[in-house]
């Protein structure tokens, strides 16, 4: 296995320091508390009044890391009250659109929302995820005539400055890197660990993303069927964000991907809670599910095949849960 290069991070504000008083365990709940999965986007590329795309925030109490960058994320982090300018990281799983195509506009918010103080992001994924990052914000990227009007103009200038920044502005700036299935990159407060998703290969090269943490551990498939990498990846993990493409019995198969042939490619509910059970986790979330999926009937029917199966907590997700590891 490759071992990324490690880079600390520091905290924006610190906490008060624990009295003396407070217990080993009291400090161990607490933290955990603070540990959770924002689901903002749990839906597919097709679009619907209530889901669309694929996009998760771990929540680390101060630093934030964001996994898939599907429709409208940007948009939905706001509204889960969080801030592009707090994610520290992306990590993409494969490039469906629905999981990267708001990837250029998150780059531009983040950087004109930045100050001095932002961090500089770090970005991963399968390939050519460097490449694309380059090829949106880079000095010849498609967004470069944005960019240098917001870097030159008198006016955006000024709203630069106002937020402290000195002038000239500089160019948006990043860390990109390719991933493959095996390599570990190590943070302060997390250490994440890949492995390869059966997806689509070989037109796109698909990975699922273990996040180790002093609060838990999660395990985020991304799009896949049922493979022994994920599920030795998830192994004694605390929460399995899992892809519940839809039910494999023809009467429900009423999507048009699903009729092509895609259940062949994700997970449904029972492939799901195998995966939970064999890998021994605590919790199993069911994300990116199909229009037919999302329907009342149909989700409860899927937690209901998940629960036979899983011993262990299951949850159908709605964007803007709030999940804890």
């Amino acid at each position: 296995m490759r071992l990324l290069v490690s880079r600390s991070w520091t905290p924006r504000s610190s906490s008060p320091l624990m009295g003396t008083t407070e217990t080993t365990d009291f400090i161990e709940r607490r933290q955990r508390a603070m540990a959770k999965v924002h689901v903002l986007g749990s839906g597919t590329p097709t679009p619907t009044p209530d889901r669309f795309g694929s996009s998760y925030v771990i929540d680390l109490g101060g630093e934030l890391v964001m996994v898939d960058c599907g429709p409208a994320t940007t948009h939905k982090l706001a509204k889960a009250g969080l801030s592009a300018t707090d994610v520290s990281s992306v990590f993409l799983t494969h490039h469906h659109f629905d999981h990267n195509v708001d990837l250029p506009c998150y780059l531009l918010v983040r950087w004109d929302q930045s100050t001095p103080d932002t961090s500089e992001l770090e970005v991963f994924g399968p390939q050519p995820t460097s490449a694309i990052v380059a090829e949106l914000i880079g000095t010849e990227g498609v967004f470069r005539r944005d960019i240098h009007a917001r870097i030159e103009h008198p006016a955006s200038q000024r709203v630069y400055t106002t937020r402290g920044g000195e002038l000239p502005r500089p160019w948006p700036t990043w860390s990109a890197q390719d991933l493959v299935p095996g390599d570990v990159a190590e943070r302060e407060n997390w250490t994440v660990t890949t492995a390869r998703a059966s997806h689509v290969q070989p037109y796109l090269d698909s990975l699922a993303y273990r996040f180790d943490t002093p609060t838990g551990s999660v395990v985020i498939t991304g799009d896949t069927a049922r493979c022994a990498e994920v599920t030795e990846l998830a192994r004694g993990a605390n929460t399995l964000l899992c892809c519940c493409w839809d039910h494999p019995d023809g009467d429900e198969q009423v999507d048009e991907c699903v009729a092509e042939g895609m259940v062949g490619n994700m997970c449904g509910p029972a492939d799901a809670a195998k995966i939970a059970a064999e890998a021994g986790v605590e919790q199993l979330v069911l994300v990116h599910a199909t229009p037919s999926m999302a329907r009342p009937n149909s989700s409860e029917k899927a937690v209901r095949i998940a629960e036979e199966i899983f011993d262990g907590t299951v949850v159908f997700a709605q964007e803007g849960l709030a999940v804890d590891i």
